[in-house]
Order: C-alpha cells, then structure tokens, then sequence
C-alpha cells in the first residue's frame, strides 16, 4: 500500500504539470490575421471609440460531449450557450475596452445599434468559432490534437458614414504541447495509476465552468491581439507615440 503511494502521487503531480502547460499555452497561441486596411494617414484622431458588444452566431458554439464531460449544472443546451456566448463577448469587449483605454483613447462599450457620431470610432467584433475541442485527445496526444480554439472578426469603422478603416480576424488556440503520452514515463503511468479513470475523475475540468473558464482566457487573448494590432494602426496615423505600440503576432 505505501509503496503504491509513494509511486501514484508523484505520477499525479507530473500529469497536473502536463495540464498546467496546457493551460499556460492556450495564451501564447493567439494571432491575427489581416484582411483590409485603409492607406491614408494622418486622419484626424478620433473624439471616443465606441466599442459593440461581440455577437455570436448559435452554431458558432462547439461544445465538447466526450467521455470527460461531466453533467453540466446548467441542463438546457440552449440557455447554456447562450450562457456561453455572454460570457465570451464580456471578456472580449472588456479587455478590449481597458487595453484601448490604456493607449489613452476615451472608450465606452455600447449596446449594438448606438448611434455614431462625426468623429467618432466604432469597433464590431464578432465571433467565428468557440470550440472546446476535445480535452481527452489534447491531454494525452497533444500536438494540436483536439485542440479549443476561438476566433473572431474584427472590424474598425469611422463616422456616421462607417467608412471601414480596417478589418482582421484573430485566432486563439489551445496549441501544440505535447501530451503525456509523450511526457509521462509509461512506467510511471503504469505504477502510479495514471490511467484514464485518474483522469476522469479530476485531472480535467470539463463541466460548464471550466468550459466556461476556458473560453473566458481565449477571448481576452484575442481581444489583447486586436488591441496589439488596433495600435499599430493607431501609431501609423499619428495618433499615439511610436513607444506605445505592441506588435501583434500575425499569421500568414
């Protein structure tokens, strides 16, 4: 019995580092993709920027449904996406809002359909795609297998007209860790009891608010891309300094 101890936690412990590192690299998997952008400089610098709440389209939400799935509190599918959907738009719009306050803009988040003014900045964003993936794969594959993922649109307009000043995609990813089949010894898994029963009973959180917590930390990425990426847009137009810019990482 003690030996078996003495081999099972220190498995456990390396199976938690292994998710941990997960957890850590769904932050540094996040870019932004171009679409359109304006040519002319020197505009005139915007009086606020107003920022809409991000949409979701219903099919956009992909929830995992695998053997680690555990009962979510909230039974109703649809009220459960719709759960889903709010809290990823309030941590894209609210990171968003505070990263571009603090390139010194006046910034107020408004509901959709809120008139804009002559000199004013109006940020849509909207998301493409919220999907779990699946965290059984991710866990013991790795290397992108299963990998969570959210991407959204973005689009800069300008004045009562929405002249579009830019436009952009980002995407947020669980990455491409490798998982503990190829991390943990399998000698280890053998004596410690890492097995998919340990797993399953803790070693993952896959109910609603770990989900929900997972959406949550990809949507500020992204939003903290666009702020990234809004910044050197902003800088090209002389309307902050060139040190307070961040450059966003792109994808080809």
């Amino acid at each position: 019995m003690g030996g078996s101890r003495r081999f099972r936690y220190p498995a456990a412990r390396r199976l938690f580092f292994v998710i941990l590192l997960f957890f850590i690299a769904a932050c540094g998997q996040t870019a932004v993709r171009p679409l359109s952008r304006i040519q002319d400089t020197n505009l005139p610098p915007p009086a606020r920027i107003l920022v809409y709440d991000f949409t979701m389209d219903e099919a956009a939400v992909k929830e995992y449904q695998g053997i680690l799935r555990q009962q979510p509190a909230v039974t109703n599918p649809a009220e459960r996406e719709g759960q889903i959907r709010r809290h990823a738009a309030d941590a894209a719009t609210g990171e968003l809002v505070k990263g571009l306050r603090g390139l010194g803009f006046a910034v107020a988040p408004v509901a959709r359909g809120t008139p804009v003014a002559d000199n004013d900045l109006l940020i849509d964003g909207k998301f493409l795609t919220v999907d779990q993936g699946n965290p059984l794969r991710r866990l013991l594959i790795g290397f992108g297998s299963g990998a969570a993922k959210v991407e959204t649109r973005v689009e800069l307009y300008h004045g009562t007209e929405r002249r579009k000043l830019l436009e952009f995609t980002t995407r947020s990813d669980s990455g491409k860790m490798p998982g503990a089949a190829a991390t943990v010894p399998v000698g280890a898994a053998v004596q410690g009891g890492v097995t998919a029963g340990v797993i399953a009973s803790g070693a993952i959180g896959t109910g609603y608010e770990a989900y929900r917590t997972d959406v949550a930390q990809m949507a500020r990425a992204t939003a903290e891309q666009s702020v990234r990426y809004l910044s050197e847009f902003f800088a090209k137009q002389g309307w902050i300094r060139a040190d307070q810019v961040k450059r966003a990482r792109i994808a080809y």
